[in-house]
Formats: structure tokens, sequence, C-alpha cells
């Protein structure tokens, strides 16, 4: 029996199976592209010529733009609202556009049941005009701002600020003045993501407080900070100085992330509970006395059941750091160590390596692994990974019984 005379009738080589998929199908497709590719749809076929309208994400983009029609930009996207459904709603719209934002456009969005909105906003004075409007929004859920280097200090309007019942926010913090981020922030009684990016000229203090907040992202963060979230079960910071006036009071805390240990390794006893703690040890300590502040905050790490760690191999000191703290947390289940050096040739010549790594392995008792489950290894260089692994494994008491896994 040939393979067609399985089917009955036989499959037509004509038929047109994409544009017989049901309008939400479709309309879920086009939400993935840009304003402009999808309206590019329309010359496809005719059940096509109008599906764009009713597209509930809009979403315009800089590079979607000929250089020679950049500056026709705003008028391009007022004709492409001018030409939507009016019964369509927008659940979302995304502007990366280099333009002054006119206010119709927010109000448009509000008035068609938006509820996640991302904007890249570049300075103008008249761009501020934008925040009473945005901010007076109480349907919304979702607003992520992006912001050019050339901001001032902005001040919002008082008492225009409505987000009862924003649950995710993302913006950088230095744009707006010290009391403005402070009503901001209190004005967000359900939050529950906030991602904060602050300025390198920022030196303000700032304090968090937020009674829902589950996850909390700070970039580039300065040591006046103060986080008081009773809920908050995600931390993640990423800074580049000593965090010496940064204070924590999160009983909730599960899941930290130090995105350079070296400089937030002061905040352990605050973070001493968490069960799954990823650091990264790519910036060395400067001197002795650093290196064994660290050493000691590896010890109040004692509850973790997941660790992750980014290391850069080449420097034996980093293996060393790696020995030292697994030493002091023996009974961790699930262990992940990624390596940063990607290139192989920079951890010639091996052989020295070796054994300045087996010479930091002396830190470690024999056997001292007791209750390690799960070994993740995200090493590029496969020598390398058999190497850590291999002496890993002479300080796990039951080495076959855990399940070791190289990603690539």
């Amino acid at each position: 029996m040939d393979d067609d005379d399985l089917y009955w009738p036989p499959p037509s080589t004509n038929v047109d199976y994409l544009s017989n998929l049901p309008d939400s199908l479709l309309l879920h497709i086009l939400s993935s592209l840009t304003a402009h590719n999808s309206v590019r749809t329309s010359v496809l076929a005719r059940r096509w010529r109008n599906l764009w309208a009713s597209v509930p994400i809009i979403f315009f983009d800089y590079y979607d733009f000929h250089p020679d029609i950049v500056s026709g930009a705003e008028e391009i996207v007022n004709r492409f609202i001018a030409s939507r459904r009016s019964s369509s709603a927008v659940f979302s719209l995304c502007m990366n556009l280099n333009l002054i934002f006119p206010v119709t456009w927010i109000e448009y969005a509000k008035s068609h049941g938006t509820q996640s909105v991302t904007l890249y906003l570049f300075y103008h004075p008249l761009q501020t005009s934008i925040f009473g409007t945005l901010f007076n929004w109480s349907s919304l859920l979702v607003l992520h701002l992006q912001f050019d280097f050339a901001w001032p200090r902005v001040d919002i309007p008082p008492g225009c600020i409505v987000l009862s019942n924003l649950k995710t926010l993302s913006l950088r913090v230095g744009v707006f003045s010290d009391e403005s981020m402070r009503m901001l922030l209190a004005s967000c009684p359900n939050l529950e993501i906030l991602f904060l990016d602050f300025s390198e000229n920022y030196d303000a203090a700032i304090e968090i407080a937020i009674l829902n907040l589950r996850r909390l992202v700070l970039k580039g963060t300065k040591s006046k900070t103060r986080i008081n979230c009773r809920n908050l079960e995600s931390l993640s910071i990423d800074s580049s100085s000593y965090l010496q006036e940064f204070h924590v009071y999160a009983p909730s805390l599960v899941c930290v992330h130090l995105a350079q240990f070296r400089w937030c390794h002061r905040l352990a006893s605050s973070l001493r509970n968490v069960a799954e703690l990823s650091i990264s040890l790519l910036s060395l300590p400067a001197n002795l006395a650093e290196h064994l502040s660290m050493i000691e905050s590896f010890k109040l790490f004692h509850k973790i059941k997941k660790l992750k760690i980014h290391l850069h191999l080449r420097y034996a000191f980093t293996m060393q750091l790696l020995f030292l703290f697994l030493r002091e947390i023996p009974n961790v289940p699930s262990l992940h160590l990624v390596d940063d050096t990607f290139n192989e040739e920079q951890f010639l010549p091996f052989s020295l390596m070796i054994d300045a790594w087996r010479e930091s392995l002396q830190i470690m008792p024999y056997r001292s692994l007791n209750n390690l489950k799960l070994v993740l290894v995200e090493i590029e260089a496969e020598r390398v990974a058999l190497t850590t692994v291999e002496m890993l494994s002479e300080r796990v008491q039951e080495w076959d019984r855990v399940d070791v896994r190289c990603i690539e």
C-alpha cells in the first residue's frame, strides 16, 4: 500500500492552510510582529487584508523605519491608529521611537483597555508632559520605561499618580526627583515585580517598602538603599561598589542573585536564610582583609539548597574561593557551575592551571560533600569541564548517586 492510499481524500496542494486558521490564532501570530510588519501581511491574501487593524498588540520599532522617513514616524503612527478598528482592544502598547510621544497615543491606549505599556523615551522638554497622563492609569498592570541618558531630574505633578493595580514596574532611578520617586513607589500598593536601574550619578538614599512585592531586581545599585518587603521572595543585585549602607529586611526571601559577590558579600547576614543562591566570583578580592571577609560570609549560607556560581577558571584564585565556599556548605544538594571565560585557549598552559586547582582542592576535606544530588556544569572547554567534575567527585561521599549534567 502506498502512503498516498492512507489519506482519503488525498490532501490538496492548493489549499492555503494558514489562511484557513481562525482569526484568533492569526491575530496571535500577528501579535509577535512589529506594527510595520503586521501591516505588510495585508498583501498576502484577501483574508489578511484587514487583520492587522485588529491586532491586540501595537509595537512600533525605530529600526523598522527607513532613515529617510524617520522624521515622519509620528504621522505614520497616527495614520495606523486612525485606521484600526475602533472596537478592537489593545492589550499591549510598545513604542521604541526617537520622537516625542503625543499624549493622544496614551489616551488611545487607555480607552482601548491596554494593560501593558513599554516606552523608550528620549529627552525633550515637551516630553515631560506625558507623565501626568501615563501615571494616572488605574487599570494598568505592566509598565516598562526606558530613558536615554540626557534626562535631567523630573518632578511628577503631585496627586497625578494613580497606579493602584500595577503589578510590574521597570524604570531607571535618577530620572525622577527623590520625592517623585518616593511618591511613585508609594502609589503602587499591589506591585509584585520591580526592576530598578540606577543611573551612575544617583547617590541619594532610596527606600523600597512595598508589602506585596515578590521579586526585586536592582542594577547598578548604590549603598544607600533600604529594602523593607515582608513578602519578597526573589532578590537580584548587580553593583560595582561596596554596599556598606545597604539594608535588607525580607523574611520571606527564598532566591537571591548577587552579580558581583565581592561587592555584596557584606549582605550575607541579611540573606543567610535563603534556599537558592546565585553569585559571581569574577571580581576577585583586592587584598587579604577582603579575602578573609568573603570567607567569613560563606559560613552564613548554611541553609542553601541550590547554589549557582559564575567562575573565571583561568584564575586559580577563583577555584580556591569555590572550594572555600563548598567547605562551609557540605549539605548543599544542588550545584551549578558556570565558567565565563569561554575561550579554551585562555586556559593554556593547562598543566600549570590544574596543579594550582589541585592545590586549592586540599582546602576541602576528603568526601566532605555528603548530600550532593545534582551537578550542572556549564563550561565550554571540554577538558576543563571534565577535570572540574573529576576533582569534585573526590570530595563527594556517594558520587555514583550524583546526577551530573553538562550544559552546552
